[in-house]
């Protein structure tokens, strides 16, 4: 196949020189969520040659409403494997290397420096902030794509823009113990705006913060975001636009897309719950906090209900 010809239409909009960029530019994609499968099918039509890849799930019928290789005929397959041929499907010229286990801490160095654009794309937000820290160390661009529910955002890290720690006021910790953090109910009673913002259902919310169900998505806000995501990795590629840089970032909410700033109520009601509650006597006084929280999701919950009941006609 002629890369030229697969990708002709391209060069009604980018030159010769700029696709070209696109092409050189090597993907590392760590992760195989709905995210980083489905941004690796659009980058490759988008012309990106090179890839590395890192996943370790296979498809569960759990994966059909918004993972784009995820068929009946697909169902415990390797992710990974997947990703690597709906992109050769594309274009069989591809390069495409990668493995079907997460890198670890000591691998991440040669696999950032070795990479011009960065996409953490795993579930866990501490591995992810692991997998961003590397990128600024490294002077690389890394590319967020976190959406959840019906909103989401999408922004560009580089060693000059704040970090994502600074964005969403996540405490300066190791990886283990920014693991052991977010695993515990504290940290996830403060993702509320998860219901508020994201329109999650409360009961599904509370099951969540029991650790008995995943992160809730649809997949139109998940190929939206992972579109606004792709755009980004044009920018960066061609340098035909200026990137969407943090703390600038596109924002989804309830089917609307804005470009806008992180919120500054949820970094600094992290960095306020850390303060007080992150250590010391404060560990102890949080678990006080679970009868505010317990009657927070109640009223949550009423509200939810009421809205529901609503007659669609009632102003």
């Amino acid at each position: 196949m002629n890369y030229h010809d697969l990708f002709e239409r391209n060069y009604g909009v980018f030159t010769e020189e700029e696709q070209d960029r696109i092409r050189r530019t090597r993907i590392l994609i760590v992760g195989d969520s709905g995210t980083g499968e489905t941004l690796s099918v659009l980058l490759a039509r988008c012309g990106f040659e090179r890839f590395t890849l890192f996943g370790e799930r296979t498809y569960t019928k759990g994966d059909m409403n918004r993972q784009i290789g995820c068929f009946l005929d697909t169902i415990g397959t390797p992710k990974i494997v997947q990703m690597e041929k709906m992109i050769r499907s594309i274009n069989p010229a591809a390069e495409v290397s990668g493995s079907q286990h997460l890198p670890g801490e000591a691998q991440l160095d040669a696999l950032v420096q070795d990479a011009d654009l960065v996409i953490p794309a795993v579930e866990d937000l501490s591995y992810s902030i692991l997998i961003f820290r590397c990128a600024k160390k490294h002077a690389k661009p890394a590319l967020l794509c976190m959406p959840s529910g019906s909103m989401g955002w999408v922004s560009v890290f580089t060693k000059d823009t704040p970090t994502i720690e600074d964005v969403f006021g996540i405490p300066p910790l190791s990886y283990k113990g920014l693991r052991r953090m977010m695993h515990t109910r504290e940290y996830r009673c403060a993702q509320y705006t998860f219901i508020t913002s994201g329109d999650w259902r409360v009961p599904w919310f509370w099951d969540y913060f029991l650790d008995k169900r995943p992160l809730a998505l649809i997949c139109t806000t998940e190929w939206m975001a992972v579109s606004l995501a792709a755009l980004e990795a044009l920018k960066v590629a061609t340098h035909t636009w200026n990137p969407t840089l943090a703390p600038k970032c596109w924002y989804l909410r309830r089917g609307r897309v804005s470009r806008s700033h992180f919120s500054l109520f949820v970094k600094y009601h992290r960095k306020l719950g850390w303060l007080i509650f992150g250590q010391g006597v404060g560990k102890a006084m949080h678990k006080l906090t679970h009868l505010f929280w317990g009657s927070f999701f109640r009223i949550l919950r009423s509200w939810q209900t009421r809205k529901e009941q609503k007659s669609p006609d009632q102003p």
